[in-house]
């Protein structure tokens, strides 16, 4: 027990046994909050003191400075200090015990006046050295235990970015497309990064930026300004990570994105991905802007490949297969809708020349209610095809079992995520939302699994969208229940399911539709039938984006109630 022989003539036997205990009790624990806490108890506990404070002694380059790691007693203290002298005359600390271990100074113990104001005996600074010993013993265990700690999640870390590159590398298939390709990409960044915010940008065939991808980033607000493009420009040149600032690049700053990592093929930039605050608030470290450096290199080369891979298709006039998966989508939509009574039932779907992943249905679950969903499947081609398939599948299995009374749909979508989550490859997943209506009462319980929100349109005029759910199909395996939203519709209400074919699709200045424009157009529209309501919508889709260049299947779902 460091301390105990120099100083035990002068400690008595009280005093050797408190030492004692206080012994036990720091070297039974490596967490420094609770070793700093039992000694500043101790301390004042023993000597009724007002105030007490330990600090750490802490170096950053050339500066040394005085870490505050706990105290008592003290308004408003600061976080850290460099003079030890005015920082106790300032809090009236009378004395200062040095915390030494192993012939180094790591802080030291700060004590105020005793409530009595009686000075501190020869014995009790006996005591006060012993304990600050054993404190300086226990902390040195805790510190080494927590840089030990630290390392070993650095080295997770790392091993977990490598992982996901692996991943990343098995991900980037010839058949990929351009969006597939940078939504794995950028999901995995995030997912792996946990970044709030990001953007993609790509080089177009005419030399421009084309900003392709965001989360979290008001793209629209942006891409109005010539100082945006120019910025944009910029930002295609860079070679190497670079960080954001305001005075090269002000309308980025602005919007938050605080670093440009470049996505480079063969020594040259194609793009680049720029990213916003993490959700931890932990600042980029030389590791993570490599991590980030070798994916954005991972997904230019898989571009690449997919750009002379359709070359290579079409050179090769691959279309038969094409033709058999959007037969093989076709075949899944339903023939007809159900009739019922006070219910317009419309559905519309325009696939693009290629063959995507949309799928809806809406079918009688007896004589008391009706069922509908709309998803979405990454991917084109057959791949996609058969996903969907294998989705209809489960869905119509577990619908083919209902039952009003026992039915839970939160444990259905649950099991569906599951059975995708484990029979899928890592880059395909699901956008999902289904719902059950009760024709009688008119209760609507549905679930949404990260697909775009259904907007139910209130005869008052109120919107409002069909959010509650969980993640995204096939991404991960049910850890959590999904979350069933309850909606009552009523005499004049309209509900619009819809995928990202309609949002998403773009005009000539790559503008996006949006969702404003699809309820403002719903809104103008309400009092039509439901079928008139889809082809105004798809009508006013096709007039927004140049002919021949939807990029992505329209699927609408309308539902109105008389």
């Amino acid at each position: 027990m460091p301390g105990l022989v120099e100083q035990g003539k002068s400690l008595s036997t009280l005093e050797l046994n408190s030492l004692l205990e206080t012994s036990k009790v720091l070297t039974a624990t490596t967490d420094i909050d609770q070793i700093l806490s039992h000694v500043l108890r101790t301390v004042m506990g023993k000597y009724v003191l007002l105030r007490a404070a330990i600090s750490i002694i802490e170096r950053h380059g050339e500066r040394t400075y005085y870490r505050l790691a706990q105290c008592r007693g003290l308004p408003n203290p600061p976080k850290q200090f460099e003079n030890l002298s005015a920082f106790m005359a300032m809090y009236g600390f009378e004395q200062c015990v040095p915390l030494i271990s192993q012939a180094r100074q790591i802080g030291c113990l700060l004590l105020g006046k005793k409530l009595t104001g009686a000075p501190y005996t020869d014995t009790e600074l006996a005591f006060l050295e012993s304990l600050a010993a054993l404190t300086a013993s226990a902390l040195e265990s805790a510190l080494t235990f927590q840089e030990l700690k630290q390392l070993n999640r650095d080295l997770n870390q790392t091993v977990q970015k490598l992982k996901t590159l692996f991943e990343l590398t098995n991900s980037y298939t010839v058949g990929l497309s351009r969006d597939e390709i940078l939504k794995i990409f950028s999901h995995s960044v995030a997912g792996q990064m946990l970044l709030r915010s990001y953007m993609v940008v790509l080089l177009s065939e005419s030399g421009k930026p084309i900003t392709e991808l965001s989360l979290g980033v008001e793209v629209h607000n942006l891409s109005q300004g010539q100082q945006f493009q120019h910025e944009l420009e910029k930002v295609l040149q860079v070679e190497k990570p670079t960080k954001v600032t305001h005075h090269d690049y002000p309308s980025l700053y602005l919007a938050g994105l605080h670093y440009i990592v470049p996505m480079r093929n063969n020594d040259k930039t194609i793009g680049a991905f720029m990213c916003g605050e993490r959700i931890t608030k932990l600042p980029f470290s030389e590791t993570d802007l490599d991590f980030i450096s070798l994916a954005a290199a991972q997904a230019a080369n898989a571009l690449e490949q997919s750009r002379l891979f359709k070359e290579t298709l079409e050179a090769q006039g691959l279309e038969k297969e094409l033709q058999v998966a959007k037969e093989t989508q076709a075949a899944l939509l339903p023939k007809s809708l159900p009739t019922l009574p006070g219910l317009e039932i419309a559905a519309q779907n325009v696939p693009t020349k290629q063959v995507g992943g949309d799928y809806y249905d809406v079918m009688r679950l007896g004589d008391t209610h009706l069922f509908l969903s709309i998803a979405d499947v990454t991917g084109k081609g057959m791949p996609a095809a058969l996903l969907m398939a294998n989705l209809q599948a489960s869905i119509k299995a577990y619908m083919n079992t209902f039952d009003p009374e026992t039915f839970d749909l939160s444990a259905v979508v649950g099991k569906i995520n599951n059975l995708i989550y484990e029979n899928t490859p890592a880059d395909k997943f699901i956008t999902f939302f289904c719902g059950i209506l009760e024709l009688q009462t008119r209760v609507l319980l549905s679930v949404n699994a990260g697909h775009n929100p259904p907007l139910l349109f209130k005869k008052s005029g109120e919107v409002h969208p069909l959010t509650k759910g969980g993640v995204i199909l096939g991404v991960i395996s049910t850890l959590a229940p999904y979350e069933v939203e309850s909606t009552l519709l009523e005499s004049g209400d309209v509900l619009l399911l819809f995928t990202d074919g309609v949002t998403e699709a773009m005009n000539t200045a790559r503008e996006e539709f949006g969702e404003a424009r699809l309820i403002a157009l719903v809104q103008a529209n309400r009092d039509k039938p439901a079928h008139d309501i889809l082809e105004c919508i798809i009508a006013e889709v096709n007039r927004f984006q140049p002919t021949g260049e939807q990029h992505d299947d329209i699927t609408l779902v309308c539902l109105k109630l008389s």
